[in-house]
């Protein structure tokens, strides 16, 4: 007898819930989360709270790489820029990443760290940045780590937007700490008009017509990427992470989110940092951690363990959130 789809849902979570943190395993990762010095011996080749916006580590982007690239973006939603990073500052925040998944964090707790507030603030980069959104644009405190294995068959997040409806306004930046290919699971997306229709085609469960469909499979877009490059998307444009083909290494990335200044952004999105002002404080990175942690269980479920120690950092750093005055607030 076979079980049924809400019976397998059923002890997915049932086993989910057995899987999380003890009482007291919850508690002393609560203490170690707001130990910096703990942190900094973690990873004592990197900084936290140096007070510096760029550790002056080159990035590299021609302006003919920056023309071609914003003319992308404003005809198919995407860009793609080649090599942009210094190849020791990626390896550097590789090694942070995978010494926080050693300690048995979720590797998103690398955003404690400097090196990952700092990155996408070189002059090339805010160049780049001011081109897609306006000179004046700010940073959302949305942001996330993805490890994901290099282990055939496993894939990166399901197809999904981020925003609906943000026109040039929102702008989401990933960036490798490993050569994302198409073996290992890169990213996929599908540009323009043909991302709005799928995507309301899954959201309302209908189907598409043949000829929808068979264009869609025809319009998708791999975006292999190198170690130190840089690609995004706007909000409306559906993506997703392919699934390993038999590539042995695992992918490692990073993902950040903009704003034009002045844009209506989400609650969730709150609050909006100003990337020319000093780099958040401590407490404030712990709260854009746990925040995300606590919406993406929906991606990545085996985070569901992490919940009540998210909850409690997230409690516990609301107040950070809020007394952030370097930007105006979400709607």
């Amino acid at each position: 007898m076979r079980a049924s789809p809400e019976h397998l849902a059923s002890a997915v979570d049932a086993l989910l819930k057995q899987s999380e943190l003890s009482r007291e395993e919850t508690q002393r990762r609560f203490e170690q989360a707001f130990d910096v010095d703990r942190w900094r011996r973690l990873a004592p080749f990197a900084s936290i709270g140096s007070g510096r916006w760029d550790d002056g580590e080159a990035s590299s982007i021609s302006d003919s790489a920056a023309d071609r690239e914003k003319r992308r973006l404003d005809e198919d939603g995407y860009f793609r820029l080649p090599q942009v990073f210094d190849s020791a500052r990626i390896a550097r925040m590789r090694r942070i990443v995978e010494a926080v998944r050693a300690d048995g964090w979720p590797v998103a707790f690398a955003f404690v760290f400097d090196d990952f507030w700092t990155i996408a603030r070189s002059p090339r980069i805010a160049s780049f940045l001011g081109k897609a959104l306006g000179e004046a644009y700010l940073q959302n405190t949305v942001v996330w780590a993805h490890w994901v294995p290099g282990e055939r068959g496993v894939a990166g997040w399901s197809p999904h937007e981020d925003y609906r409806d943000v026109g040039d306004t929102f702008l989401s930046v990933w960036i490798p700490l490993s050569d994302a290919t198409v073996e290992n699971g890169c990213m996929f997306l599908l540009p323009g008009a043909s991302s709005r229709e799928i995507s309301m085609a899954t959201e309302e469960r209908r189907d598409l017509p043949p000829t929808v469909f068979r264009r869609a499979l025809q319009d998708v877009i791999a975006l292999p990427a190198s170690a130190g490059s840089m690609i995004g998307w706007r909000g409306d444009v559906l993506h997703w992470g392919g699934a390993n083909t038999g590539g042995s290494e695992p992918r490692l990335s990073l993902a950040l989110e903009f704003r034009a200044r002045g844009a209506k952004a989400s609650r969730f999105e709150s609050p909006l940092i100003d990337p020319r002002a000093p780099l958040p404080p401590f407490r404030l990175r712990l709260f854009a951690i746990v925040k995300a942690l606590r919406e993406y269980t929906k991606f990545e479920p085996m985070l569901t363990r992490y919940l009540p120690l998210a909850e409690r950092i997230f409690a516990e750093t609301a107040e950070a959130s809020l007394s952030s005055s370097n930007a105006p607030r979400a709607s």
